[in-house]
């Protein structure tokens, strides 16, 4: 009866979540309201980085019922994540989407773990794992945009040397690509038509995006605003230097494709002769469970696996 209980509840809290997410109920309204007070902070050509602190520093925390169970500080970084994700999710409803997640797996744990009380360490697992499927999403999406990058550029210097200004070069651009770079230039189109600067639109776009080859590009641009200087060649010199980086990013990861396999199937030997062993002979290997001794031999054991997996993938992984 319990189990039937939990169940229904589990289902009832999915089924409202999915609902909320797909009709996106004050996603967009809470983004457009954050887009807009930037815009009156930032018209006269302020800075948006102030703004953005700003209202990081005024965001409210999530609230049922009166009591507060999400810091504003909190708001801020799934708010920024959020966004960076490309998710129409507010903060209200990704704190439901997490605690349904935290219940699912905490009834899942329930009713196939042979020991009860175990059920209790699915909820912070099932918590967590909400957030990393946004930071995957995130690292997804900022892939996509920087694998954009290029074409971006090549398309702003041509428009430029054809006559256009800046923000005729990038609602050009915006037509021809696809998204997410279309979105993020539309949205800072949208932010310079509502009256923003464009130095403040560009810094609100890099805030958004929170790539590392975006952020240079939008400085270099910016800083030929500040002193001046033949952007389509900038534009250009900094698009050659990214083919160049991937260029060598390339050879690299040829380079070291056997290290990296090494470090993978040293990493899932252990694992192996772990799996093997507990089939061949279960009694034996139950010891290191069972055990004073073994629980510490495992626990050493398992302390230099993620070590040395560790100092491999460092090791292999060269930043250019």
């Amino acid at each position: 009866m319990i189990i039937m209980v939990l169940a229904a509840l589990c289902i009832g809290g999915a089924m409202t979540t999915g609902v909320l997410w797909i009709t996106g109920a004050g996603g967009a309204d809470q983004a457009a309201a954050i887009r807009l007070s930037k815009l009156k902070n930032d018209g006269e050509g302020g800075s948006a980085f102030s703004a953005i602190f700003a209202l990081r520093k005024r965001a409210k925390g999530v609230n049922f019922g009166g009591i507060n169970v999400v810091n504003s500080n909190v708001v801020a970084n799934w708010t920024r994540d959020l966004e960076r994700a490309g998710l129409t999710l507010n903060v209200r409803e990704y704190f439901i989407l997490r605690v349904t997640g935290a219940v699912a797996i905490m009834l899942l744990a329930f009713i196939f773990a042979p020991v009860k009380i175990l059920a209790i360490g699915g909820a912070p697992i099932g918590f967590l794992a909400v957030g990393f499927w946004v930071k995957r999403r995130i690292g997804t999406r900022q892939q996509k945009l920087e694998s954009q990058l290029v074409e971006l550029l090549q398309m702003l210097a041509s428009g430029l040397r054809a006559g256009f200004g800046l923000l005729q070069a990038m609602e050009a651009a915006t037509d021809q690509l696809s998204p997410p770079v279309s979105v993020e230039l539309r949205r800072f189109m949208r932010d310079t038509a509502m009256g923003a600067s464009i130095e403040a639109a560009l810094e609100s776009m890099n805030e958004r995006i929170g790539s590392s080859d975006w952020d240079i590009v939008i400085t270099a641009i910016m800083i030929q605003r500040s002193v001046g200087g033949n952007l389509a060649e900038i534009l250009d010199n900094v698009a050659h230097t990214m083919r160049e980086r991937e260029r060598i990013k390339g050879e690299i990861r040829t380079l070291t494709s056997q290290q990296r396999m090494t470090g993978y199937v040293i990493g899932g030997i252990p694992i192996g002769l772990g799996v093997l062993f507990a089939f061949l002979n279960w009694q034996f290997t139950s010891l290191l469970f069972t055990e004073p001794l073994g629980r510490g031999m495992l626990a050493v054991g398992t302390a230099l696996w993620i070590t040395g997996f560790v100092i491999i993938q460092k090791i292999v992984n060269i930043e250019v």
